[in-house]
């Protein structure tokens, strides 16, 4: 059995903002006894143990970091609990949440996804709800800043802070001091330019034994990436704005397309699959707006068939063509959602929707 005592009793204390000395008033003991536990050279009287613990609001296995391996598989299983679920499994998942974050406070990894979960959930529509939403999601994105060192859960917990700052934006008659705070914690963000996708395709070139595959591989991986970003950012900038007219945004959608269409094909599907088939969803309705009926209906066949198509994939294939940061969404059906575009969202007149060609696609999609 490995005991991490020494590791574990000055990780927490540093956690509470505590100096040996402080630490060791709390206790009373003094602040040498404090600095041996900590350099390993000694250990409290297994009596001092409940009330060290209790302290630091953990168990005593926690203190002591005995039995490693079996909190280990429990992290692990906390984690696939998320990274496996469904949307709508979410509220369940939260509940066993609560409890991981108590048993494993200081478990990052887990601390992230409860505040995803958090920014799932919601909790509840009065302004008290979202206060106590609110208070969770500081303290663990205070924690995760403070005192972990891992730069991924560092950003991600970044990039979910934001995302529940612009929510209290636009929940609370846009206060802009949560637009400020946002803003803030954007500002730390790396650039684009910094990201693995950036920098990943330089790190694959060897003259004398060059590996197509793995060149080919990391160059698609930065290529879907920076398409997500392009696709959210241009159809947030264009497509949703009517300052915009639909011939514009038609010739936008076509150009975001081409670029997507460089790494999908029938054969080696990408993750801009989907948003092909969005897109195609977009055309079609914007042909219509136009009164271009033939290309409307060629575009809406398309997003029809292909939603189909995707939703028959194979759930691994269908998984893989989902982002990380979407994977939540592994229920996700593209016929159900198109028809769902179609016949209550697109700005499709009753006249167009009652002509045959239109409810052929329907069918299509049921």
């Amino acid at each position: 059995m490995n005991i991490c005592f020494s590791e574990n009793v000055k990780h927490l204390r540093k956690e509470k903002d505590l100096t040996q000395e402080a630490l060791a008033d709390e206790l009373g003991i003094s602040f040498q006894t404090v600095s041996k536990w900590e350099r390993g050279e000694s250990y409290p009287d297994i009596t001092m143990l409940p009330v060290i613990s209790s302290f630091f609001g953990v168990t005593v296995d926690v203190l002591l970091g005995t039995d490693r391996v079996r909190i280990e598989q429990r992290v692990k299983k906390y984690l696939d609990l998320f990274d496996n679920m469904k949307l709508k499994d979410a509220l369940s998942v939260m509940t066993e949440y609560k409890k991981a974050v108590n048993e494993f406070p200081n478990e990052y990894p887990i601390l992230v996804r409860y505040m995803e979960l958090l920014q799932i959930v919601k909790g509840g529509e009065t302004k008290q709800d979202h206060e106590q939403i609110s208070n969770q999601m500081a303290a663990f994105y205070e924690k995760i800043q403070k005192y972990c060192t891992d730069d991924a859960i560092r950003i991600r917990s970044k990039r979910l802070m934001i995302e529940h700052l612009m929510h209290k934006y636009q929940c609370y008659g846009f206060d802009k001091e949560y637009l400020q705070q946002a803003k803030t914690i954007a500002d730390s963000l790396p650039s684009m330019s910094d990201s693995k996708e950036s920098v990943l395709p330089d790190l694959d070139f060897d003259p004398k034994n060059h590996d197509f595959q793995k060149w080919y591989e990391n160059r698609q991986r930065a290529i879907e990436e920076l398409s997500y970003l392009l696709q959210n950012t241009i159809i947030s900038y264009c497509y949703y704005d009517m300052a915009f007219i639909p011939e514009y945004k038609i010739e936008v959608i076509k150009h975001l397309n081409g670029i997507f269409r460089m790494t999908d094909s029938e054969t080696h599907p990408s993750k801009n699959r989907i948003h092909l088939i969005y897109n195609y969803g977009h055309l079609g309705h914007l042909y219509a707006e136009i009164g271009d009926i033939e290309e409307a209906f060629h575009y809406l066949r398309l997003a029809a068939e292909q939603a189909v198509l995707f939703d028959t994939l194979p759930e691994a294939e269908r998984l893989a063509l989902l982002y990380e940061r979407e994977e939540r969404f592994r229920d996700l059906s593209l016929s159900k959602r198109m028809y769902e575009l179609m016949t209550k969202h697109y700005p499709l007149s009753e006249e167009f929707k009652a002509k045959p060609e239109f409810q052929e696609i329907l069918e299509i999609l049921k």
